[in-house]
């Protein structure tokens, strides 16, 4: 019986994207560690401190490191498990930057290109309970799709270099979005006039509940849901197709509720599909660079 064993560039392409995302969220906490520290005190708190200089101390670690190429959990997971911690902390980042919120610029754009004003309107036109509801359920599926069609390569199908082409994607489209949520602050439509009338239900009311508790203002601009449901939808589509059929009708969903709550305007929600299919071809590109035969075994 033959024994059909991969070669040994394929692990290395794999550990090498693994590091490479790893030592882009240290490059990221460490860039935002001095706003960070300038914020405890008004507006961070000290134990925010201590998450930020401890992933950033981990994500260095791991980064830097050699344990050859076998599956490490921390290493392999930390860029997606710091993910939460990466999004609460931009809002003192935001702050301590400074930059001009630009929602008027925004609301410009999108009254041009949307009349019907639809962060606004697209409730009231459509406002049943069930809509309202599966359009919100919708918007919550957003943490689901970042984390099972990875999980499911790494755990249940033991495809190291398809994982690793995901997360690699994932962190290239937050690196994307949270430089420019930095740079361009947008709160959207939830902060400048609040939720949109849509009718209330229990999902609606989780989502608002979970909003209020870990949104950080100045964050809508592009949409970050969008745009990692766009990669997380072609990485699946790629690497595990019914899966990815299931990931890109739910990313639909996401970019219409996003709308429908209020969380977003349309133009976020543009601009989201735009940044998540080009983070997604330039991830892609970068990782099957030096082997075209690589890529196309992986279609």
């Amino acid at each position: 019986m033959s024994v059909v064993t991969r070669p040994a560039s394929v692990d290395s392409r794999a550990e090498h994207a693994l590091r490479t995302a790893n030592a882009l969220v240290a490059v990221f906490l460490g860039f935002t560690l001095p706003a960070t520290i300038a914020a405890v005190g008004y507006s961070a708190s000290v134990a925010a401190l201590i998450v930020h200089v401890g992933t950033l101390s981990l994500a260095f670690w791991v980064a830097t490191g050699d344990d050859g190429h076998e599956p490490n959990l921390l290493r392999d997971w930390l860029p997606l498990l710091a993910g939460p911690y990466l999004y609460v902390h931009l809002r003192w980042v935001i702050d301590v930057v400074g930059r001009p919120h630009l929602d008027v610029l925004v609301q410009q754009w999108e009254t041009s290109a949307f009349p019907s004003d639809p962060s606004h309107s697209l409730a009231s036109r459509f406002g049943s309970v069930a809509a309202s509801e599966l359009l919100h359920l919708a918007y919550l599926s957003y943490y689901a799709l970042i984390y099972v069609p990875p999980a499911i390569l790494y755990w249940r199908h033991h495809r190291r270099v398809e994982f690793a082409a995901t997360m690699f994607a994932l962190v290239i489209v937050y690196a994307v979005c949270f430089a420019a949520f930095i740079f361009f602050p947008v709160d959207g439509p939830r902060f400048v006039r609040g939720a949109a009338a849509a009718p209330h239900g229990p999902v609606r009311s989780v989502v608002l509940a979970l909003l209020e508790s870990g949104s950080s203002r100045g964050t809508a601009f592009p949409s970050s849901h969008v745009a990692a449901s766009v990669v997380a939808s072609l990485c699946a589509l790629r690497f595990q197709r019914r899966v990815g059929v299931v990931v890109t009708v739910a990313t639909a969903g996401i970019a219409v509720g996003a709308v429908y709550g209020g969380f977003h305007y349309a133009v976020d929600v543009v601009a989201g599909l735009a940044v998540g299919v080009v983070s997604y071809v330039l991830a892609m590109k970068w990782f099957f660079l030096r082997d075209p035969g690589l890529a196309s075994s992986h279609m």
